[in-house]
C-alpha cells in the first residue's frame, strides 16, 4: 500500500478537517485546542468501513502536536493501524 498522505501545516492552523482512508480504515482528523487550551493539536478518530464514520463504530483515537514532527507522528500512527486492520 502506498504511504497515508495528509495534507501540510497550514492546512490545519486555518481549521480545517480531514476525512481519509487506508483500504478498511477510514478516518477523520481535525484541530482543536489540546485540554488547558495551550497548544493546538490534531485529534484523530478511525473505524473500519465502509460505512461513515456516523455509522460506525470508532475503534480508536489519538491526539498529536500541531507541529510537523505531529505530522509525521499522525501519518506513521495512521499507517500502523491500517496494517493491523487490513
Amino acid at each position: 500500500m502506498n504511504p497515508i498522505e495528509i495534507p501540510t501545516l497550514l492546512f490545519w492552523e486555518n481549521g480545517n478537517s480531514w476525512y481519509g482512508s487506508m483500504g478498511s480504515l477510514r478516518f477523520f482528523i481535525k484541530p482543536e485546542a489540546a485540554d488547558g487550551g495551550e497548544e493546538n493539536q490534531l485529534s484523530v478518530q478511525i473505524w473500519k468501513g465502509p460505512l461513515a464514520m456516523e455509522l460506525s463504530e470508532i475503534t480508536a483515537t489519538a491526539a498529536f502536536p500541531l507541529t510537523e514532527e505531529g505530522l509525521t507522528q499522525t501519518a506513521a500512527w495512521l499507517e500502523k493501524r491500517a496494517a493491523e486492520l487490513n
